[in-house]
């Protein structure tokens, strides 16, 4: 029976499919020593993915811009300015992540009016094993040419009637790449320590992992397991019932908000009510005592600015940032919880501390800070996301840190997270008590009731005595 277990679990580790693609970042900074706090409110990512012949490393840009599987010239930003599009040109110029149609000899064309080209691709997957597919793709045609890189959009809907447009998720599937189509994207262990942790600027650093075909269950399943997955609706968004904060210095909450996904930003957006909320048991008193400043910061991808906290990085603000209270999303209908608490909210960049936070519309956003603290897998198809309950447990536990003013009370040393977790077992011994004494009062109101009908009895046999004839006058008394 085990042989057969074994062999069965090897068999369907076999019959995995999932492609792996590693990304960085590129930004119009990428070239400076010391970049601006604009580089990480917006970025660029990429994969190398070998094509043509001979072989050659091409970047392609990931997105969910509604992008068809297409070449053309590498755009980094939207601004138009001359000091930009030098930057970009000085990109072609001195790296060697373009495609070139003419230097590849396996190039087709398919139809030169639509635009419709294919090449050779090489792609791996996480264990590391390569195969040669045959992808056809779109170039529009007065850039065919030039010096080109990819796109790939994870989130452009297929159109079946399309036959000229190229999509990259009907590639991979009509080519036999992949038999589902999740979307996770995997970082390096979550950083629990309390050290303020630095926003990465070193771009020749591997960002992350983009895993897509298969879901975390069936690429590892000794660390996810299938039964522990829970589905949630949404196509990189999540419907939140609730989010609060549950502290003495705020009762904040705000029901049914609709948050969004982004992987390309060190950033979460966040209401204007909670700007509100934030400046008020917080910030506007730090920024009064000349401590902290709110500024309106040039997005360096899009024409956008957006409101940036940050504070000064001395002994003052880290003991003040001791007292932001943890942060709470709560999805009711499926038990999930998501937090946040003031170790998480800010990091360290060129000696000033900054909240993870900004503020430009009403809108809320989760940035890479969520992705890399839960297991996140999108799915492209079936517009759900999918989470790992235990995974999500096990991190709270260790991220739901006790208020600061319950500190100094000396209550308990658990958050509102653990509490729930903790009041599950309460409540389990509670219904136990309740039963028992249910059944102590039933009994007790059952003798009650038999005295109760006992003495009635005795009452009324008494009283039948004292109305019956008989004649209680002495008799044979002679006066």
């Amino acid at each position: 029976m085990l042989i057969i277990i074994v062999f069965l679990s090897c068999l369907s580790f076999l019959y995995n499919k999932n492609i792996f693609l590693p990304f960085k970042k590129m930004t119009v900074e990428t070239f400076k020593e010391t970049k601006t706090i604009s580089d990480f409110l917006d970025f660029n990512i990429y994969t190398n993915i070998t094509m043509g012949t001979p072989k050659k490393l091409v970047a392609h840009f990931i997105s969910k811009s509604g992008t068809l599987f297409s070449y053309g010239k590498l755009k980094l930003q939207y601004h138009t300015t001359p000091e930009y599009e030098k930057i970009e040109e000085r990109f072609e110029k001195y790296l060697n992540i373009f495609y070139n149609i003419s230097d590849s000899s396996s190039y087709e064309e398919i139809d030169t009016y639509s635009g419709v080209y294919s090449d050779i691709f090489y792609l791996y997957d996480l264990i590391g094993n390569g195969k040669e597919y045959i992808f056809e793709f779109n170039v529009n045609f007065n850039a065919r040419f030039e010096k080109l890189i990819g796109a790939i959009d994870l989130y452009n809907q297929v159109d079946p009637y399309d036959k000229y447009n190229k999509y990259f998720f009907k590639i991979l599937k009509d080519n036999n790449v992949i038999d589902d189509y999740y979307i996770t994207f995997i970082y390096e262990e979550y950083n629990l320590d309390n050290n303020l942790i630095y926003f990465n600027d070193n771009y020749d650093k591997l960002l992350g992992n983009l895993i897509l075909g298969d879901c975390p269950h069936q690429f590892n399943p000794e660390k996810y397991k299938e039964n522990d997955q829970i589905t949630v609706n949404g196509n990189f968004f999540l419907d939140i019932n609730e989010i609060k904060f549950k502290s003495k210095i705020s009762n904040y909450t705000s029901n049914d908000e609709r948050i969004f996904f982004t992987f390309n930003s060190e950033f979460m957006r966040a209401s204007k009510t909670f700007k509100n909320e934030v400046d008020k048991i917080f910030f506007n008193e730090l920024i009064s005592e000349n401590l902290c400043r709110a500024e309106r910061i040039r997005e360096n991808i899009y024409i956008s600015e957006d409101i940036v906290y940050s504070c000064d990085n001395n002994e003052i603000i880290k003991e003040k940032i001791k007292k932001f209270p943890t942060l709470y999303f709560e999805i009711k209908v499926s038990n999930l919880i998501f937090l946040f608490n003031y170790k998480e909210l800010f990091k360290l960049y060129n000696e000033r501390l900054y909240f993870l936070f900004i503020f430009k519309s009403s809108a809320w956003e989760f940035g890479e800070l969520f992705l890399r603290k839960y297991i996140t897998s999108f799915h492209y198809d079936g517009n759900f996301i999918s989470f790992y309950k235990q995974q999500i447990e096990e991190i709270n536990k260790k991220t739901d840190i006790l208020d600061h003013e319950e500190k100094e009370s000396e209550e308990p040393s658990y958050g509102p997270y653990e509490k729930k977790v903790k009041n599950k077992t309460s409540f389990k011994i509670r219904i136990i008590v309740e039963i028992i004494m249910g059944v102590i009062i039933i009994l007790a109101g059952s003798i009650i009731i038999i005295f109760i009908i006992r003495w009635k009895k005795i009452r009324k046999k008494r009283a039948d005595e004292l109305n019956d004839d008989y004649d209680y006058t002495p008799q044979g008394i002679i006066n």
